[in-house]
């Protein structure tokens, strides 16, 4: 994979073609996301959608690079060089980004004009009556783990498999969260590269808010952990994680995120979210692994459960939850 895009001179920040995806709309079919073309404007559906028209446009035009056009997303991709290019996140009173000289969109800014912008929450725990929805999916975890703001770490860990089912653009990727105790996560923890988080205000950086959650999934196809306050804040985002901080031994297969997750959940209060490649999910407390997600119910007959009997187990609609007995 390419660390830098070689195409940026076929940028043209022309006028979309359509109000939706041109072949979508042609056929009556619907889409989940959408991507522009830098090149000539064409919108096309995204890999998560059935008929992926956003990259069989690419296979046809060979034009490289695209942009969301969901709301809150500010992210280009490179087909051909497979680079992630950071754009403006939510221009104020613009519709579309403002491409800077060399023709891609700045990065997240400085300027008091230019700021993540903030849209409706996820409901709080507890906040259904009727007790409906997937509200409270994770009290078990929440029961194990030493300290938890249930009201913020569930939201963390819903994002967590989101990542995991969802992957991005057809790829499955891994990432890492931690919660609670963010002062001392940030001190055994450094930036891997400038902080796209940095500098812009707490309400627009709540685990709840869908607009920055929409940001954080295309953030996880860098490298780094993001780290996550008791009161819900994503404090800082691609972090390197001191994975030597600790003496902890893992069950064989799991790799470096695994742990530098139980290692910093062992030298610190935090607890440690991480999502494998291989789309499960586990959570570390104390430098322990107290729990395993898996997504899709299919993964248990084909990946081996790392927790060591007894455990309890869980099935909340197409979740299996495992959660160590204390």
């Amino acid at each position: 994979m390419a660390t830098i895009c070689s195409h940026l001179d076929q940028l043209h920040e022309g006028t979309p073609g359509t109000d939706g995806c041109k072949e979508c709309l042609r056929t009556g079919d619907d889409w989940v996301h959408l991507r522009l073309c830098l090149t000539c404007g064409h919108i096309g559906c995204c890999d998560d959608s059935k008929n992926k028209h956003a990259t069989a446009h690419f296979h046809s035009s060979h034009h490289p690079i695209i942009e969301s056009l969901e709301p809150g997303e500010g992210w280009r991709w490179c087909y051909i060089d497979e680079v992630l290019l950071p754009a403006e996140v939510g221009v104020v009173n613009s519709t579309r980004q403002n491409a800077d000289s060399d023709g891609i969109g700045s990065t997240i800014g400085t300027s008091p004009e230019r700021t993540i912008s903030t849209g409706e929450f996820l409901p709080v725990l507890g906040d259904n009556p009727n007790g409906s929805g997937n509200r409270n999916t994770f009290k078990s975890i929440c029961r194990r783990v030493r300290r938890c703001n249930k009201k913020n770490l569930e939201p963390t860990i819903e994002l967590a498999v989101e990542i995991a089912r969802e992957g991005r653009e057809g790829r499955r990727i891994g990432t890492l969260f931690t919660f609670g105790d963010a002062d001392a996560v940030l001190a055994r923890s450094r930036p891997l590269i400038l902080d796209p988080l940095a500098g812009h205000p707490e309400q627009a950086r709540e685990i709840r808010d869908q607009n920055l959650r929409g940001t954080i999934k295309e953030l996880a196809q860098l490298d780094g952990a993001f780290v996550v306050s008791d009161q819900g804040i994503v404090v800082s985002a691609c972090r390197y994680l001191d994975a030597m901080a600790s003496d902890v031994v893992l069950p064989y297969g799991m790799a470096s995120r695994h742990l530098a997750g139980a290692s910093i959940s062992q030298v610190t209060d935090a607890v440690a979210i991480v999502v494998s490649e291989s789309s499960m999910v586990r959570v570390f407390d104390d430098g322990k692994l107290v729990a395993e997600i898996i997504p899709e119910l299919w993964l248990i007959d084909h990946y081996n459960v790392q927790l060591a009997r007894p455990y309890q187990e869980e099935r909340v609609g197409d979740l299996t939850v495992l959660t160590a007995n204390a």
